[in-house]
This record gives structure tokens, C-alpha cells and sequence, in this order.
């Protein structure tokens, strides 16, 4: 059998890596030799919604950075993030607080028959967001003008800060050819790009098992290192360590644990990276189950579980508590909690809300980790009396469990163990918690009147201290709902071939388009 021009038996290094494959769920074909022109990054769960206004995150990102256009992108400056233009764009300029200018380069095209990437594109994609799940990544945004062809001007309702880096400069930047996207039914897609233009070309996806990314031959911008990229999917980081270790992976993100193993003896050829970890990690609980509508319920399970003892056994000890949303070293983290680990005060609540015999269902991702701290609370909660029923699931059904546009799963949801990624500005990580979130990302399914004042008080705030009091408050706010049980702001770390200098963006996703060869 011959895949993209080599034979099968040249793919397979040796019978034991034929056999850790098939161990891990990996088939032949896809152990490809990890050297050269390939570059094989492990994807924790497989791509369900590749448009920039409905996705769900992971390699999808990846994906959309890879495979289309935007104004400008993300790079780090010193010990900061910032941003520059894009090789799209002749400029893009700041040309007053509430005014963004730019002119694209002639000569882009769109993959199929859309025609040249325009100022139109630019509009109907920017403007499109607004109307999207992924809205509050564009907070103060009004329209876009359209000069002529190739220029326009971004229109600002008042300034926010993180125009570039939660939008602009984001995935959320994706610009797609409006004439063909206004062709498909509700002008929504999947997991099929409506048109492509990038540095990348989408050529494959086989579904639980790998997305094919191949170098387009008409790329004008910044050549690439790479001329084939497979994302293979293997969603338990333990399996996905393991398939590192045996190099049927090229890039990987590994536990906490492993990486402090791998500081102390990395496998041969191997180097270990970290980035500013970009995540937050919580227990959330539904507050309109009937089992847990009581907010003394949920205060109760909020000091029933001991988070020293989940990051013990499932981070290795190596990852600290957090107590909010906002991750260390950006405006608004959180140093401290209103409530702590006491038992002896979990058991008072419920027994003064007159609850005995709870049983509760725990829905967490399939991860070997993940698991094992639903199994510390679940321990942690017998202890208080309450009954705890853990249900592993694969990333599709897990991903879909608070959406109503997804079906009734979201009526039955109860406690889960959650974990989501922001850029570099509190308003990225708070945005999911708004009332309009409800039925979409705010799975715990609140809302507060004076969350949302402050909510719209911090985009418009441009002095940093106060914007710094007013995220403390949000997350003070959620805090007190009872609905969250503050985790860790999880280390990012990625294993990787040393002859590969992986790339980022700034939520810690490989862009293959920016990896290079060392």
C-alpha cells in the first residue's frame, strides 16, 4: 500500500512501534516517519466545528490559522503578547481609540471560485461574528467600512484594549469568502472549509482519527517548514505521552507530572517546552437541577472537596490551586478564595437545607487524570454523605452536554469537571459566564445583574487597577453562586522532536504555520 507517495513498510520503524501503535488506538498508516517535510502534532479531541463563529476550540484553531486568512496575528513581545500584521495585509493600523485601518495585499485567492480575499470578506466575516457564539470576542465592535477592494475601516463603539488579541489577532480573526459562506444553509459550516486561503490547504479528515493539512503551492506570504501536517487524534494525554515516547507524535502536550520527569531525563531526541499556561480548570455544578437549585447544596459540595488532594493525585503535586477564572499574570487573578476545604461545614449546610441521601452524576472527559480526580471528589463527597456517580465520555458527547442547540442533554447535566483556555485579557476567560452564555458555554446556567454591568464597566475601562477590581468582583460574584469549585490554572507544557521549534498561539495551540525546523 503507497499513502502520499511513500510505502507502508517504509512508515513503520519496527515491530514494537507497530505495536504500540495498535495499543493505542493509532493505525499503520498513520505512523509516519518523523523527519523531513511531516509534521505530526497529537490533537486531544477530534474537530467538530471548523467555523470561527460556532467552534469548539483545539485543533480546530490550528486549523483556522493554518488554512485562512486574517488581518494580523499574535506574537510575543519581551514577556508579553502582542501583535503584528499579517502577511495579508499591505497595513493594519491603530488610527485613533476607536478606528482600525487596513489595506490587504493584492493577489490572495480564494481556494474553488471565490474569487479574490476582499475588503467584503474582511466586513462579512468581522461583522458576521457579532451575531455568533463566540460574540463577546468582539465587545465593543459596530461595523466595518469598506473603502474599495482591498481596504476598510474597523468601527469601534468605544475602545477595548484586547480589539487585537481577543479578536483581530485570534482565531476569531478568520476571515471566510463571503459568497460562497452565503450559499450554505444558514450560512453556518462544519468540518468543510467553504473556501480556503493560507499557508495551508485542508486535504483530509478521517473522523476519530486524523486531519491531513498539506503546503499550498500558491502561497504568497512567509514560506512554511512543513509541506505535510497530520493532526492525529489520541485524546488521553497518558496514550498520547506514550505515542510521543514512541514517535508516532512529533509535538504533544503532557501532564504535569510527566513533565517533571522529562525535566529530569527526557526521552532521546526529546525537548520539553512550557508556555504561559493559558488555562482554568473548575468543578461546575448546574444551578437549575433540582438536585442542586439550593445554593446551600453547592456551597456544601464547594468545601466537601479537597483540592489539594485532586492536584496530588491527578497533576503529580506539581500544579497549584487557583481561585477564579483569570490566569496568573493577567489583570484580575485571584490570589485568594471566600471558602476552603471543611467537611465539618459541608455537612452543616446540608443538613440545614434538610438534604440526606444526594446522589449526584460527575461527567468528565475520558483522561486518565481527569478521571482519577473525579475520583478524589468522589471520595471527598461520600465523606459528607453524598453519593457520587462518575461517567467518562469522549470529547463529541462531552463538548455537546450544556448545549441546547445540541439536544436535552442540558436539562440532565449535573456536576462536571471543566476546563477552558483565554487569551491574554480577563474579558476572554469571564465572557463564557454571561447571561447570553446561558444554554451555550455557561453550562452552570446563572446569571447576575450587577456581573453583567460589570461586565460592559471593564471593556470600556482603561485604567488597569480599576479594571483589575472589577474582574476580582465578577469572579467573587461566580464565586458565591456555589456553582464553581476553582481547580488549577493548569501548567502548559509540550513535549517535542528537538529538531522542531514548535509555534503557538496565545491559548498554547501548535500553528504549524509558525513551527519551525531547528
Amino acid at each position: 500500500m503507497v499513502r502520499n507517495g511513500l510505502s507502508r513498510r517504509s512508515l513503520l520503524k519496527s515491530a514494537a512501534v507497530v505495536s504500540a501503535a495498535a495499543l493505542l488506538g493509532i493505525k499503520p498508516e498513520q505512523v509516519l516517519a518523523a523527519e523531513g517535510d511531516l509534521l505530526k502534532i497529537r490533537m486531544e479531541a477530534d474537530i467538530q466545528v471548523l467555523d470561527p463563529g460556532y467552534m469548539i476550540g483545539g485543533a480546530e484553531t490550528s486549523i483556522q490559522y493554518g488554512c485562512l486568512p486574517r488581518l494580523a496575528r499574535p506574537v510575543v513581545k519581551g514577556d508579553a503578547w502582542d501583535w503584528v500584521p499579517s502577511d495579508y495585509v499591505e497595513k493594519v493600523t491603530q488610527d485613533d481609540p476607536t478606528h482600525i485601518s487596513f489595506t490587504l495585499k493584492p493577489g490572495f485567492k480564494w481556494s474553488g471560485d471565490s474569487g479574490d480575499v476582499t475588503a467584503e470578506d474582511v466586513k462579512y466575516s468581522l461583522e458576521r461574528m457579532l451575531k455568533s457564539d463566540w460574540a463577546a470576542r468582539y465587545p465593543t465592535l459596530e461595523k466595518v467600512d469598506v473603502k474599495d477592494k482591498l481596504s476598510g475601516v474597523i468601527v469601534l463603539k468605544s475602545p477595548f484594549a484586547a480589539t487585537f488579541l481577543m479578536g483581530i489577532a485570534s482565531e476569531s480573526g478568520s476571515i471566510l469568502p463571503k459568497a460562497a459562506v452565503e450559499k450554505l444553509k444558514d450560512q453556518k459550516f462544519t468540518t468543510e472549509l467553504p473556501g480556503q486561503c493560507g499557508p495551508y490547504t485542508m486535504v483530509e479528515w478521517t473522523p476519530k482519527q486524523r486531519v491531513v493539512l498539506k503546503a499550498n503551492p500558491d502561497w504568497k506570504g512567509t514560506p512554511v517548514a512543513f509541506q505535510e501536517v497530520q493532526f492525529i487524534n489520541v485524546e488521553d494525554t497518558k496514550a498520547a505521552e506514550l505515542a510521543f515516547e514512541a514517535g508516532e507524535v512529533d509535538i504533544t502536550q503532557v501532564l504535569p507530572e510527566t513533565a517533571a520527569r522529562y525535566g529530569k531525563q527526557m526521552p532521546a531526541g526529546g525537548k520539553l517546552t512550557g508556555v504561559p499556561g493559558p488555562y482554568y480548570t473548575w468543578i461546575g455544578l448546574n444551578t437549575q437541577h433540582e438536585k442542586l437549585k439550593d445554593i446551600r447544596v453547592r456551597k456544601a459540595i464547594q468545601r466537601a472537596i479537597d483540592v489539594k488532594s485532586i492536584l496530588d493525585a491527578a497533576y503529580g503535586g506539581v500544579a497549584s490551586v487557583s481561585h477564579g477564572v483569570v490566569t496568573e499574570g493577567v489583570t484580575g487573578h485571584r490570589t485568594t478564595s471566600k471558602y476552603s476545604y471543611n467537611p465539618d461545614e459541608a455537612r452543616a449546610l446540608l443538613k440545614e437545607a434538610g438534604v440526606s441521601d444526594l446522589s449526584i452524576e460527575f461527567k468528565t472527559l475520558n483522561e486518565a487524570y481527569r478521571v482519577t480526580a473525579a475520583q478524589v471528589v468522589q471520595a471527598n463527597l461520600a465523606d459528607v454523605g453524598i453519593k457520587v456517580d462518575i461517567i467518562p465520555l469522549d470529547s463529541g458527547p462531552f463538548w455537546n452536554l450544556g448545549l441546547e442547540s445540541k439536544g436535552d442533554e442540558w436539562k440532565t447535566l449535573q456536576m462536571w469537571w471543566m476546563r477552558y483556555r483565554m487569551s491574554p485579557d480577563p474579558s476572554d476567560g469571564i465572557q463564557w459566564f454571561l447571561k447570553n452564555q446561558v444554554g451555550v458555554w455557561n453550562w452552570e446556567r446563572w446569571s447576575d445583574p450587577e456581573f453583567e454591568e460589570l461586565w460592559i464597566k471593564g471593556l470600556g475601562e482603561t485604567d488597569t487597577a480599576k479594571r483589575n477590581e472589577i474582574y476580582l468582583r465578577m469572579q467573587e460574584i461566580m464565586e458565591d453562586t456555589g456553582a464553581y469549585v476553582w481547580i488549577t490554572n493548569d501548567p502548559l507544557n509540550y513535549a517535542h522532536k528537538q529538531s522542531i521549534v514548535p509555534g503557538f498561539d496565545t491559548g498554547g495551540e501548535v500553528l504549524p504555520e509558525i513551527t519551525t525546523k531547528s
